[in-house]
């Protein structure tokens, strides 16, 4: 079988990559993840993959990176929206638990970075995301929206927590958390119109 014809795929060969990547990361650990598998569901042979890619290590970099730039993306959207303030905590909200929604690969490969520590998520996190924590926490502070007794940090963290814990769950979900929108806790815990 040879090379596909050129223009015979409408999304280029990167993206399929990693789009194929990140399903198979997220399905699997890193040490399972096999390069093999990532080629055949993103249509190239392994070298064309090497060729972009020249590691497994790199390419699950380059899908960790993708995910975390995409949702950072979201956020800096809602963020120069111009809603008020407690619009705006909502709206980060809803956007984070529609994000992990989404993308299904992200939860397991943000817990999976978080357990093992293999692979950049650590330092996604720690580079990308705490200074975002320390921004929401101020604001939440700034616009009163948080209640007196409740530790904001230690709020943020337990949805962040909660909300991939719930969508790494699978069949699990439903049983362990039912039906419940999740949103409808958060608006609880900080106090957030629409409850």
């Amino acid at each position: 079988m040879g090379r596909p014809r050129v223009g015979t795929h409408s999304v280029p060969t990167p993206t399929r990559i990693l789009d194929a990547a990140e399903a198979v990361f997220g399905a699997s650990t890193y040490a399972q993840a096999r390069l093999a598998d990532i080629a055949r569901d993103a249509g190239v042979r392994r070298p064309s993959l090497l060729y972009h890619f020249a590691s497994k290590e790199v390419l699950h970099g380059a899908v960790v990176d993708r995910l975390f730039t995409a949702l950072l993306t979201r956020f800096a959207t809602v963020s120069a929206s111009g809603l008020g303030a407690a619009e705006t905590i909502d709206a980060l909200f809803a956007t984070w638990v529609g994000f992990v929604h989404e993308r299904p690969a992200f939860a397991p490969i943000v817990l999976r970075g978080v357990i093992d520590g293999h692979g950049t998520v650590r330092e996604h996190l720690q580079r990308r995301l705490v200074p975002l924590l320390d921004q929401v926490e101020a604001g939440l502070g700034q616009a009163g929206v948080a209640p007196a007794n409740l530790t904001v940090r230690g709020a943020l963290l337990q949805i962040g927590s909660d909300t991939l814990v719930r969508a790494a769950a699978g069949p699990l979900r439903a049983p362990l958390w039912g039906d419940e929108d999740p949103m409808l806790g958060v608006r609880r815990m900080f106090e957030l119109p629409g409850q």
